[in-house]
C-alpha cells in the first residue's frame, strides 16, 4: 500500500471533504473541537496518514497542535490493560476461564443487587464466579453507576461516603447480573488491572506497562503514564480539554473528575500518552510477527463473546449512544465484543469502513481501531467534553471514510 501521509498544512494536496471538515471545526476564533489528530498505521509500523488541525487549547495563548502532544486517553487505557492481562494468561499465572477469588478476594461472596428502596438494598448471593474473561468482555456483572439505575441509586445512597481514587474503594459495589449471562459497560478492566499487578507482587500497573508493554515495542522515556498531574514535564506537553457549553462555543475545561487521579493505576481509566505511544501498540497487534502477545492469543482478541439474540447482545445494543461514534451506523446484527474491545463484524458502507474491526474508545474523545485482514489501524484524538458529541462523531465518520476511501485507491 502506498503512504497516504497526507496534512490539512500541505498546500499542494487536494482537499478531501475530511479537511474541509477539520478545517472548519478547528478555526482558532469560532472551533466547534479546538485541535485533533489523526493517524493511521501498517502492520509493519508505517505511518499511512496523518493530519492534524487547531490548538492545544482554547486559552488566548493557545498554540498550533503538535504530534508529540499528551493527551488524557481516559478508557484508551482498557486495550493496554487487556494485554497485560493475556500476558498474565501467556505465562501460566492464571487460566481465562478460572474464578478469579483467591487473586481478588473481595469477589469472594460478591452479591448481586436487585433492588433499592430508600436506604435498603436487596441483594442475592451470585453463584457464578467472575472470570478473567468476564472483566475482558464487560460480561462480569460489574458497571459503571451513571450507565445502570440501580447502581445510580447506591451511589445517590452513599455519596457522603469518603473513597479514595484505588479500584477497591472506588468501584467497590455489587454485581448487577450473574457474571456471563449479561454485557454492561463498566470498571471490569479496572480489576483487571488490579489482577496484574497482583501476579506480579503488587507492581504499579503503570510500571507493569513500561516494562512489558512501551518497551517492548520500542518506546523510550518519557513513557506514557498515569498521574500526569505529578508528572510535570509530562504534563507540559499536554493537550487542555475544552466543553462545549449551551450555545455551541467552547470553554476550557481545567479536568476531568472521573479519569484525573494523582494516585491510582487504574486499569479501566487514567493513561495519558501521545498518538504515536498508542499506535505502536496497535501495530504491534496487527503485526506477522508481534512482541506483545502471541499470535494466537491475538486471534482470540476477535473472537465474539456475545451469542446472538442473547440478554448479553441486547444490552449491547441498547447502549448504542456509547459506542456508535467508534463503530459507525453498522446493522445490529454487526456488533459483539470480543477481548478489549467492541467487535464490528459487519462493514459500514457510509464510511467505507470493512467488517472485523476491533475498536473503542475513551470519554475524552478519543477513538482507536484494527483490522488485521487489511494490516491497518487507526488513532483519532482530541481532548474535549461531552463524550461522543455530535461535532465529534461527525470528524470521526468523516475520518474513516477519508482514510478507507485513499486506502481503497492506493492499494
Amino acid at each position: 500500500m502506498a503512504s497516504i501521509n497526507l496534512s490539512t498544512s500541505n498546500e499542494e494536496t487536494v482537499k478531501t471533504d475530511f479537511d474541509v471538515l477539520l478545517s472548519e471545526y478547528t478555526q482558532k476564533e469560532t472551533p466547534k473541537v479546538h485541535g485533533v489528530i489523526a493517524k493511521c498505521v501498517d502492520k509493519n509500523g508505517k505511518e499511512v496518514y496523518n493530519k492534524i488541525a487547531g490548538y492545544d487549547s482554547v486559552l488566548p495563548d493557545a498554540s498550533p497542535l503538535r504530534e508529540d502532544a499528551v493527551m488524557k486517553i481516559a478508557s484508551a487505557t482498557k486495550l493496554i490493560t487487556a494485554i497485560a492481562l493475556l500476558q498474565c494468561v501467556e505465562e501460566g499465572l492464571l487460566e481465562l476461564d478460572e474464578p478469579l477469588t483467591k487473586i481478588l478476594p473481595e469477589f469472594d461472596g460478591i452479591e448481586i443487587l436487585k433492588g433499592v428502596n430508600g436506604s435498603d438494598l436487596t441483594l442475592e448471593k451470585s453463584n457464578v464466579p467472575v472470570t478473567a474473561r468476564h472483566l475482558l468482555s464487560h460480561t462480569s456483572g460489574l458497571g459503571y453507576q451513571v450507565l445502570h439505575p440501580l447502581l445510580a441509586l447506591q451511589a445517590e445512597m452513599q455519596k457522603d461516603t469518603k473513597r479514595s481514587g484505588h479500584v477497591t474503594e472506588k468501584y467497590k459495589m455489587p454485581l448487577v447480573f450473574e457474571p456471563g449471562t449479561g454485557w454492561l459497560y463498566g470498571c471490569s478492566f479496572d480489576w483487571a488491572g488490579l489482577v496484574v499487578s497482583r501476579l506480579h507482587n503488587d507492581i504499579a500497573l503503570g510500571d507493569y506497562f513500561t516494562e512489558h508493554i512501551w518497551k517492548r515495542v520500542g518506546l523510550s522515556a518519557p513513557f506514557p503514564r498515569f498521574n500526569i498531574a505529578v508528572h510535570p514535564d509530562y504534563k507540559a506537553r499536554m493537550m487542555q480539554s475544552s466543553v462545549i457549553q449551551d450555545n455551541g462555543t467552547l470553554e476550557h475545561l481545567d479536568n476531568w473528575p472521573i479519569i484525573d487521579d494523582d494516585e491510582a493505576h487504574n486499569g479501566g481509566e487514567g493513561l495519558s500518552c501521545t498518538a504515536n505511544d498508542y499506535l505502536a501498540v496497535l501495530a504491534d497487534l496487527i503485526s506477522d510477527a508481534p512482541k506483545l502477545l502471541k499470535p494466537e492469543t491475538i486471534f482470540r482478541m476477535w473472537e465474539p463473546q456475545l451469542l446472538p439474540g442473547s440478554p448479553g447482545s441486547g444490552m449491547l445494543l441498547s447502549l448504542r449512544p456509547l459506542w456508535e461514534t467508534i463503530t459507525g451506523p453498522i446493522v445490529d446484527h454487526g456488533i459483539n465484543h470480543g477481548l478489549g474491545g467492541v467487535l464490528c463484524l459487519e462493514p459500514v458502507p457510509e464510511s467505507k469502513q470493512p467488517a472485523n474491526m476491533l475498536a473503542w474508545g475513551g470519554a475524552t474523545n478519543v477513538v482507536w481501531w484494527m483490522n488485521k485482514a487489511s494490516g491497518v489501524a487507526g488513532f483519532f484524538a482530541t481532548q474535549q467534553a461531552p463524550t461522543a458529541n455530535p461535532n465529534v462523531t461527525k470528524l470521526v465518520e468523516a475520518w474513516k471514510k477519508d482514510f478507507w476511501t485513499q486506502y481503497g485507491v492506493n492499494r
